[in-house]
């Protein structure tokens, strides 16, 4: 292939990629809601929970927010644990305390874990010579 020709084809896809980023702007903006309003749908907590899964779940942010703020909230079944913690206060809002205190423990014992990893995180570095791991 000629230099000619390599460069022709990435102007060629550079062009396509730029049409398609417009196109989903553009989408975007026709949307019904916009993004921001979309992200900060949030789960509330009702007040008629019981006081034990309400000071779990409060527990479980505390920790997730923390650890959210140091980089490093958790994923799992493909969800962050903040998505987990919404599941929790559904669960409690819809009276399955037990389901909600399993939740709330996990995303508790998840921050907590992503608050130590963040310490760990600040003095990591490549081996010393010789160290075996």
């Amino acid at each position: 292939m000629n230099l000619k020709a390599l460069f022709a084809a990435l102007a060629l896809s550079l062009m396509a990629s730029v049409a398609f980023a417009a196109d989903d702007k553009k989408a975007e903006a026709k949307s019904d809601k916009p993004a921001e309003a979309k992200k900060e749908e949030a789960v509330e907590l009702k007040a008629d929970v019981d006081a034990k899964v309400k000071a779990a779940i409060e527990t479980a942010k505390t920790a997730n927010d923390a650890a959210k703020k140091a980089g490093f909230e958790w994923y799992w079944d493909n969800k962050p644990a903040g998505k987990h913690l919404e599941a929790a206060i559904k669960a409690a809002n819809d009276g399955k305390n037990d389901d909600a205190m399993k939740i709330a423990k996990a995303v508790e014992t998840a921050g907590v874990q992503g608050q130590e990893q963040a310490e760990k995180a600040k003095t990591a570095g490549p081996a010393a010579p010789g160290a075996k791991s």
